[in-house]
């Protein structure tokens, strides 16, 4: 491999992101090596299910998995006579096999208690299950982008800084 820099994507869905991948996770690992990439985050929207497919196959071609999901966030306050309002997704991946497990622990979370809502972790059970976790902000349709679109700068700051504070120095803003 060459000593220049190399891209590693990030963000990446397969087809366990149902309309949102087209990746087939048998192809991936090869056309990384074909690109020379050392590294790929899986990211599905939502869930784990490609989580050991993916490890087995990219670290059988010599490409480092990383782990990640996708996830929505429910990071409005509604009072109970409010709908609910949208959720919007931050990327997390993980840092080590603790992260991996705050990853399964919030995958969970999206789906235990939602009374008929759709899938989203709260602002607490990101702060609950930081632990050596990435957050990538999610860029212009993650919550500090919708924020910021739509006028509400001190709610974006304030946002960001909660994030921060729950994931110290692992925090990206895209």
């Amino acid at each position: 491999m060459s000593s220049s820099a190399r891209f590693i994507h990030l963000r990446l869905h397969s087809e366990y992101s149902l309309l949102e991948g087209a990746i087939r996770l048998k192809k991936l690992p090869a056309l990384c090596a074909s690109m020379d990439m050392p590294a790929v985050a899986l990211t599905e929207t939502n869930n784990l299910f490609s989580a050991l497919e993916f490890s087995i196959a990219a670290s059988g071609a010599g490409i480092q998995p990383i782990l990640g999901c996708q996830v929505d966030v429910g990071y409005l306050a509604v009072s109970p006579s409010e709908r609910p309002k949208p959720p919007a997704a931050l990327v997390l991946l993980a840092q080590s096999e603790r992260g991996y497990e705050n990853l399964m622990k919030l995958n969970s979370c999206l789906y235990l208690e939602k009374d008929g809502q759709l899938p989203q972790v709260s602002l607490e059970d990101l702060e609950l299950h930081s632990q050596d976790l990435i957050c990538l902000s999610g860029g212009a349709h993650g919550p500090v982008g919708q924020l910021l679109q739509t006028g509400q700068r001190p709610a974006a700051e304030q946002l960001v800084k909660r994030l921060a504070e729950a994931f110290e120095n692992r925090i990206y803003i895209e």
